[in-house]
C-alpha cells in the first residue's frame, strides 16, 4: 500500500504532497527541500504542518482528496472556505495597512470610502463578452472598499454612530 504525506503551509495557504519517509526526521531531505521553499524574504520560515500517511489511492480520488483537504484546513483554523479566500483577505489587509502607514497613521481619513478606494472587480471584458451589464458601482450591497480592512474603519464607524445619536 503506497502512501503519501501532506505538507500544509499556513502562510502560503498551500498544500504539497511528499513521498513517505521512515527514519530519522533530521535526515528527511525531501521534507527539508519542500520546507526550504516556504520562507519570507528575510529568511524566516513559514508555519506549516505535516500530515500523513494517506493512502495514495485515496488521494487520487478527487472527492476524497477534497474532503481530506477540507478537514485538514479546518484543523488549521480555517472555516471551510478555500485557502485563496484567506489569502485574498490577508492581501487586502496588508494593502490597507500600507495605505494607512503611507498617510502617517492618521486618526481620521479624508479618503475613507471615497471612489478612489472602491474595490472594483477586473471583470469588464468578461462581462462584455457574456453580454452582461457593467458592474454597478452604485449598488451598496456590492460595494467593498479598501477602507473596510483598515484600522481607521472602527473610528469612522463610531463617528457615524455618534452622528446618528446611537451613543446617547
Amino acid at each position: 500500500m503506497a502512501t503519501i504525506r501532506i505538507l500544509i503551509c499556513r502562510d502560503c495557504q498551500s498544500t504539497e504532497t511528499l513521498p513517505p519517509y521512515e527514519g530519522n526526521p533530521r535526515d528527511d531531505t525531501t521534507l527539508e527541500y519542500a520546507v526550504s521553499r516556504h520562507q519570507y524574504p528575510n529568511g524566516e520560515r513559514h508555519f506549516g504542518r505535516l500530515y500523513g500517511p494517506v493512502e495514495a489511492g485515496v488521494w487520487e480520488n478527487r472527492e476524497a482528496r477534497e474532503e481530506i483537504l477540507k478537514q485538514l484546513w479546518q484543523r488549521e483554523g480555517h472555516t471551510g472556505m478555500e485557502p485563496w479566500v484567506y489569502q485574498a483577505v490577508d492581501t487586502l489587509k496588508a494593502d490597507a495597512m500600507q495605505c494607512w502607514r503611507s498617510r502617517h497613521r492618521p486618526e481620521t481619513c479624508s479618503d475613507f470610502h471615497s471612489d478612489r478606494k472602491l474595490l472594483v472587480p477586473p471583470t469588464a471584458g468578461d462581462r462584455k463578452a457574456e453580454g452582461m451589464a457593467k458592474w454597478d458601482k452604485r449598488n451598496p450591497g456590492a460595494q467593498r472598499y479598501l477602507c473596510d480592512y483598515c484600522p481607521i474603519r472602527s473610528v469612522n464607524e463610531q463617528l457615524v454612530r455618534r452622528k446618528r445619536g446611537l451613543y446617547e
